[in-house]
């Protein structure tokens, strides 16, 4: 079995790295070594990182990684903690920490065959590792979304589901309009082909989108897609009724 996550990063040396956690470069940064991989080659979507964040990344992963039989996705900031440590959080929620205290956490000090292990084990009882979601107390993922970005893009996104997958109706209503749970951050690991099979899903949608849409001029908001997929993973997962387990997320604070 062979286990990759890839760490998205636009800086040179992530601070976690190892033969399981895989730096791939985004953004096209010139300083960066060659010797990282990078979402702009092979069969990519590089050139439009300001848009698609992270997801640069995961098109580069699902369409050029062959070799392993299970994949995923991190940040350079952002790490699934597949461990029950003194740094664990309470449910639903992300621990922030510092660059020195995370160098202090079990998953920074064990081994890659050891982190392969336990990861294995985890897979071994579920489809997927997601972050632990964050329960919204007021309102729902589609009333989250409308008030943070342009609704006009939310409700396009969802007309465009319903024409390509009109059998995700119900699970619209009751994951995204109705429902409450948010695993953020596009932070998942699961089989190859479970990720192959949402990330064809996920971006014959946003690839549509893209075709409908203005992209916003203000840089934050112009990062649609990445806003819009980071709900639409929890429509996939849950409409698939995919035993899910979720994990608590360091996000460190000083990088």
């Amino acid at each position: 079995m062979m286990i990759k996550i890839f760490i998205v990063t636009h800086k040179e040396n992530p601070v976690l790295s190892n033969d399981i956690l895989v730096p791939i470069q985004v953004g096209t940064n010139p300083s960066i070594t060659d010797t990282i991989l990078r979402d702009n080659t092979q069969d990519n979507i590089g050139n439009k990182n300001s848009n698609y964040c992270e997801l640069t990344a995961a098109y580069w992963i699902w369409k050029n990684e062959k070799k392993a039989d299970y994949v995923g996705i991190c940040h350079y900031r952002r790490y699934l903690n597949f461990y029950n440590d003194w740094y664990n959080l309470k449910p639903s929620a992300q621990k922030k920490i510092t660059t020195e205290n995370f160098k202090n956490t079990k998953l920074f000090n064990t081994s890659s065959k050891k982190l392969e292990k336990k990861i294995a084990s985890i897979l071994s009882e579920y489809d997927v590792i997601l972050c632990r979601p964050y329960k919204f107390k007021k309102g729902s993922l589609t009333d989250n979304y409308c008030e943070e970005h342009r609704k006009e893009d939310w409700d396009l996104t969802k007309q465009i589901i319903l024409e390509k997958y009109p059998e995700y109706k119900d699970s619209i209503t009751s994951f995204l309009d109705e429902g409450t749970l948010f695993h953020m951050g596009n932070m998942m690991v699961s089989s190859k082909e479970k990720f192959d099979n949402y990330y064809a899903w996920l971006f014959s949608i946003l690839f549509e989108l893209e075709s409908r849409v203005t992209i916003p001029e203000d840089a934050y908001q112009a990062r649609i897609f990445g806003f819009i997929s980071e709900r639409l993973i929890n429509l996939y997962m849950y409409h698939h009724k995919f035993k899910i387990k979720g994990v608590p997320s360091y996000k460190i604070i000083d990088l």
